[in-house]
């Protein structure tokens, strides 16, 4: 009888071991930042191949650089559809980003200055924003004729 009554006691305290591991509040962390740089577009048939690089600072990065690669469809307009992954890395850590369908950039009526906006999915984070998970929203504007860009980040992430 006492075993028993051990047994289910030591059952009862796992539980609740686990139930409050598992229960621990994440902490919330609100991310800004700009960056500026240089992209490059190669358009072949409808698919335009996407380089980006580029300077700038991030909340708990600092000073860091970003790196995005990506493919847009280009037989959408005014509004070209594009998708990709990349890095910002700096002395905080790096943050490692997919851009999931969704993102575009909505051309003017030349099509030199683009209008740009979308989501940096966060895949993986070290340093210190190891293990952040979320979404970074991302805007601004593309130069198709100088190469030029520049988007400022906004968004929360949690850990």
């Amino acid at each position: 009888m006492k075993t028993a009554r051990y047994l289910a006691l030591a059952v009862l305290a796992a539980a609740v071991v686990a139930a409050s591991a598992t229960a621990a509040p994440k902490k919330s962390i609100t991310v800004s930042g700009t960056y500026t740089g240089t992209a490059s577009t190669k358009v072949d048939g409808s698919t335009a191949t996407i380089a980006a690089n580029g300077s700038g600072s991030l909340t708990l990065l600092g000073a860091s650089k970003l790196v995005g690669n990506g493919t847009g469809d280009s037989s959408q307009q005014p509004c070209v559809p594009f998708a990709g992954t990349g890095t910002i890395t700096g002395p905080g850590g790096v943050i490692t980003y997919k851009v999931p369908t969704g993102a575009n950039g909505c051309g003017d009526e030349g099509g030199h200055v683009f209008a740009i906006k979308g989501m940096f999915q966060v895949v993986k984070a070290t340093g210190k924003l190891a293990k952040a998970k979320g979404s970074i929203r991302f805007s601004g504007t593309y130069n198709h004729d100088d190469g030029s860009f520049s988007v400022k980040l906004t968004g929360s992430l949690t850990k």
